[in-house]
Formats: C-alpha cells, sequence, structure tokens
C-alpha cells in the first residue's frame, strides 16, 4: 500500500511546474481532487511591516482551476476573525473598502468579488492593500503587479473556462498588448461590476433583498420567464418567490399576483425613473411616468442607491 501512495504522489508532483514571471512565482498542474488542471500565483509584498515582534512581508495569491476563481493575502500573522475591514488603493479605481471574509487562523483574507478584482488589477501595475485588525495597528502592503495580463494570457485554457469575460477579452493579444487597450476594452464591464458591488454593499442589511448567485434560481425561470443562461443580478421579495421584482442585466421583471406574465421592461427603454412614499408607507418605484412595483422596509439612502443603478443601467444600455 505504501510503494503505491508513494507512486501516487510522485506522479502528483510530476504534474506541477514552477517558474517565476517577473514578481510573480508561478505554479501550475493538475489537480486530482477537482480533475482539472489549476494555476496558482503568489506575489511578496515590496514592503514590511512589523506586526508583533518581528517584520514580515504580505503575500498576495491567485488561485484558478476553470470552476473556482480565488484571490487572497495573507497578513503574516492574525490579523481577524471570521470577516476583516480590508481597503485598497489602485491608481484607476481609486480607494474601496468592503468586509473580506478570514481563513480560521485569521491570517488570510479573501476577496468577495474575485473576477472583478482579477480584471481591474489586469489593468494596473500596483496594488496598495492593507487591513484594520481589531485592537491591532492597521497592517498596509505595497505589490508590483505587473506582468499579470501577460500571465492570464499565457493561460486562458485555465482562466477562460472560469469566465466567458476573460475568453472575451484575452482572445486577440495585440488588443490586450498595453494597459491602456485593457482598460478601454474592460471599462464597460468593470463599471457595471463596481456599480453593482456598491449597490450590493448598501443593500447588505436588508434581508428582502438577494444577491447573485440567487440559490433558488431554478424557481424564478417560470415566474419571471427566464432562462437559465440568463444574467440575473438581484431579487427583491425573496420570501415570497414567485411574486417579486427581479432585476437582470438587461432588464427589469415584475410579477404580481393573480398575473401570469411577468411585466418587462428592457433598460434601454426607461426614458424616466422616479420614487415617491416613504419608509412608513413604503416606496414606489415609477418607470416612464407609470408605477412599477413597491419596495417596502428600505431606508431612503438604500432606495436612491437602487435608483442610481438603475440609471447607470440605462445608461449602459445605450452605450453597450
Amino acid at each position: 500500500m505504501i510503494p503505491r501512495l508513494i507512486i501516487a504522489f510522485t506522479s502528483f508532483v510530476s504534474f506541477v511546474l514552477c517558474n517565476n514571471s517577473g514578481n510573480w512565482l508561478v505554479k501550475s498542474g493538475y489537480s486530482p481532487d477537482a480533475d482539472k488542471n489549476f494555476i496558482f500565483l503568489s506575489n511578496t509584498s515590496t514592503n514590511e511591516e512589523r506586526i508583533t515582534s518581528e517584520r514580515v512581508s504580505g503575500k498576495f495569491t491567485i488561485y484558478c482551476d476553470g470552476d473556482r476563481l480565488s484571490l487572497s493575502i495573507n497578513w503574516g500573522e492574525y490579523a481577524n476573525l471570521s470577516t476583516g475591514n480590508v481597503y485598497y488603493y489602485m491608481s484607476n479605481y481609486g480607494l474601496w473598502e468592503e468586509d473580506w471574509s478570514m481563513a480560521k487562523n485569521g491570517e488570510i483574507s479573501y476577496a468577495p468579488d474575485p473576477l472583478l478584482l482579477l480584471m481591474q488589477l489586469t489593468t494596473t501595475d500596483s496594488l496598495a492593500i492593507g487591513i484594520r485588525p481589531k485592537y491591532l495597528n492597521e497592517i498596509r502592503y505595497y505589490f508590483n503587479i505587473s506582468g499579470l495580463s501577460d500571465i492570464i494570457n499565457s493561460n486562458q485554457d485555465i482562466f477562460g473556462e472560469y469566465s466567458q469575460i476573460i475568453n472575451e477579452v484575452f482572445r486577440d493579444s495585440n488588443k490586450t498588448s498595453g494597459k491602456v487597450n485593457l482598460n478601454n476594452i474592460l471599462s464597460d464591464y468593470i463599471s457595471k461590476e463596481i456599480d453593482l458591488r456598491s449597490l450590493r454593499v448598501k443593500l447588505f442589511d436588508n434581508d428582502k433583498f438577494v444577491f447573485r448567485p440567487i440559490w433558488y434560481e431554478s424557481k424564478l425561470e417560470a415566474s419571471h420567464n427566464i432562462s437559465a443562461g440568463d444574467k440575473n443580478i438581484i431579487y427583491y421579495n425573496r420570501w415570497l418567490k414567485k411574486k417579486g421584482t427581479l432585476f437582470t442585466h438587461e432588464d427589469i421583471r415584475v410579477t404580481r399576483m393573480f398575473v401570469k406574465a411577468p411585466k418587462i421592461i428592457p433598460y434601454k427603454d426607461i426614458t424616466d425613473v422616479e420614487i415617491k412614499g416613504n419608509i412608513v408607507s413604503g416606496y414606489r418605484l415609477h418607470i416612464n411616468n407609470r408605477y412599477l412595483t413597491s419596495i417596502s422596509r428600505t431606508e431612503k439612502e438604500m432606495i436612491e442607491q437602487l435608483k442610481k443603478f438603475i440609471i447607470n443601467r440605462i445608461v449602459y444600455s445605450k452605450t453597450s
């Protein structure tokens, strides 16, 4: 039995290749557990932080096997429990702050929107990222991430299997040869995802909204006339799965009691968005000067963020 285990282990190791690409350590190979080829990227911070008694560097890592994409940072020491308040800065996108989930040991944080962050990183050469631990001084690291787009371009078979956007963007290496080109190509996707992220953060405490992935999405297929391939973003009225408001990438779909067919309004056909009502009686969403749906138990600033989201979708629909 032991010789067989040794042979199996040796076979697995033989499929792992390591090489350096600029500031990145690149490992690729085959994972028997996932039955997939994988790629693992690691980048060491250009600075060190004194966390306890010694100075340590941060580690930024990217893992993809076609089914799963993970972006994480190892702070080098305990940073927080369950979730950590992480902030980061990229020259093209400014400063952003949000909660990242933490590993059990409290030393590693995982990005909640890995694909969005990955696409943003391909358009810049540097990343400044920090965390504000409880009862400890904040930890901040700087990374030289140049060359990332070239690595993704060379491993489209893995990254492209995870996301269609990577396939579409990196299909022609001539178009993605420069940061400006990449930024222009990805601007529409990144703008939409940043907009959606802002809305999700604003509505985080409102349990009547559910964001993708919608775990009961199959039940919405019949009630809202959608197919499994439709890109659904937000559903309002999560406790009544057959009667509610669904926001997709292309339109707004509303189902009402005693009405079988949903009302569908494409963003490109919307000319006016108005919110009426108050937090006590509930807010009413009017589209093109007509009542569309009601949203209750929602604060005014949340409603305003939803209105901003719809307006931005209208703009995207007319420019894409």
